[in-house]
């Protein structure tokens, strides 16, 4: 079934069945753009072990695990980026082609973003290249061809898949159109106030340090003080440093919190007791019971971090269907670092 008028095929390095391609806007492609490069790169090192090939190398093909990966960390370096196009392609030999395959032109990573599968459907179900194409073939070919390559490449459950919509059925009941918006490159500075939780920590961190500062002169200058005035100082500046190192130890982990926890979320709402077994702990966690429902939304609320227990607490706002209806969840729990877990992390609390 051909969804695109034109074939465009390239070697490709890569095996798997069903793979994405990136254009990039005219000049933001990681060769004109050191910055991005460098995202890249980063992540071809945090993952190395985990891609039969590097990003850098696959270019302009990526796996689907490789794009989820990227485009979250283009989501928190920019808050707003805007691809010239993202399409699924496919081998004919060695040779990668998009003919026959959707693609979403342009493609928006912006605080809504959730996976590139729901603008790839929103493509397809509203796209004039597609109107052609009745509502079930439509269907077939997402459900029976894209899913399994996308669960397949990412490891994910079947409950983790965005359910596909009815005939009929308006986009924006499913799932929020992602909506045109001035275009920015990967190059430029990202707007003020977009990533807002990670503006206001580093607001703080400059805080702090700028108060350690002036409490170490003011205990040079008050020395001759009494005793008593001098340790209430040292107090003071050892809680400062306190949560300074807590302050920067959730910046230096909120990423690796984050992704564990999208891998967490959509097994406890499997329905599946086995399925919660990589992610618990030996203590109280491991009487956790899961929920079923469909996760429709996932956001990041906020994240904290203790440092006497060592434990970071995420609250995410989940939107979850269950049957035809849906409805919104604040949910919390533990999580604590753990060399010997399957994923690095456990959880240590029941989510409540």
């Amino acid at each position: 079934m051909a969804f695109i008028p034109f074939k465009k095929s390239h070697k490709c390095v890569g095996t798997d069945e069903l793979f994405i391609e990136i254009t990039w806007e005219e000049g933001k492609s990681p060769e004109d753009d050191s910055e991005l490069l460098g995202i890249i790169e980063g992540l071809d090192q945090q993952y190395l072990d985990f891609f039969q090939h590097t990003i850098e190398e696959s270019l302009p093909y990526m796996t689907f695990y490789q794009a989820e990966l990227l485009f979250q960390a283009l989501q928190e370096a920019y808050g707003h980026v805007e691809l010239n196009k993202v399409a699924i392609c496919h081998l004919e030999g060695k040779e990668a082609v998009s003919e026959g395959e959707v693609f979403a032109s342009p493609f928006i990573i912006d605080q809504r973003y959730q996976n590139l599968l729901l603008p790839l459907i929103q493509s397809i179900m509203t796209g004039q290249d597609f109107r052609s194409y009745t509502y079930q073939e439509k269907r077939e070919y997402f459900v029976n061809q894209i899913y399994p390559a996308y669960k397949a490449s990412l490891g994910i459950q079947e409950s983790a898949l965005p359910l596909f919509p009815e005939e009929g059925e308006e986009i924006s009941t499913v799932f929020p159109r992602q909506k045109q918006q001035p275009r920015h490159s990967t190059g430029v500075t990202p707007q003020v106030g977009v990533k807002a939780p990670k503006q206001k920590s580093l607001k703080m961190i400059y805080l702090l340090v700028g108060l350690l500062g002036a409490l170490a002169i003011g205990g040079m200058v008050l020395s001759v003080l009494s005793h008593m005035q001098l340790s209430k100082h040292k107090e003071q500046v050892t809680y400062l440093y306190q949560e300074l190192k807590s302050t920067q130890k959730l910046l230096d982990e909120e990423h690796q919190i984050d992704v564990f926890s999208r891998y967490f979320l959509p097994n406890y709402y499997s329905g599946k007791k086995e399925n919660l077994v990589d992610f618990l702990s030996d203590g109280d966690a491991k009487y956790t019971v899961p929920k079923e429902g469909i996760l429709q939304s996932v956001i990041l609320e906020k994240l904290s971090y203790d440092s006497e227990t060592k434990e970071y607490r995420p609250t995410y706002v989940l939107l979850i269907k269950e049957g035809e209806k849906a409805s919104s969840i604040r949910l919390s729990f533990t999580i604590k670092k753990s060399d010997s877990a399957k994923y690095g992390y456990v959880i240590t609390t029941e989510p409540k």
